[in-house]
């Protein structure tokens, strides 16, 4: 059975589950890159950093911030100057 016939099936059965603790697209997929190789509870703590900062609500205004300066927000969620590089 083709994999998006599996997901309607068991999106009919179970709906949506909303497993992943995010309140935008964008900070699904920020969340994505600064969980790999960190603890979640670290990528909690970089993703507030982002959101107290008014870059978490719009792409652009990450790719504006300064490398060093998202580098300095994401640092709790570890590898913070390769993943600051990826999300801009």
């Amino acid at each position: 059975m083709p994999l998006p016939s599996v997901h309607r099936r068991l999106l009919a059965r179970w709906g949506p589950l909303g497993w992943w603790p995010a309140e935008t697209p964008l900070e699904v997929c920020v969340g994505a890159i600064l969980v790999q190789n960190a603890a979640w509870g670290n990528v909690e703590r970089a993703l507030s950093h982002l959101r107290a900062a008014g870059v978490l609500g719009s792409a652009r205004a990450m790719r504006d911030l300064p490398e060093d300066r998202l580098a300095a927000l994401i640092r709790p969620a570890g590898f913070f100057r390769v993943k600051a590089r990826r999300l801009r």
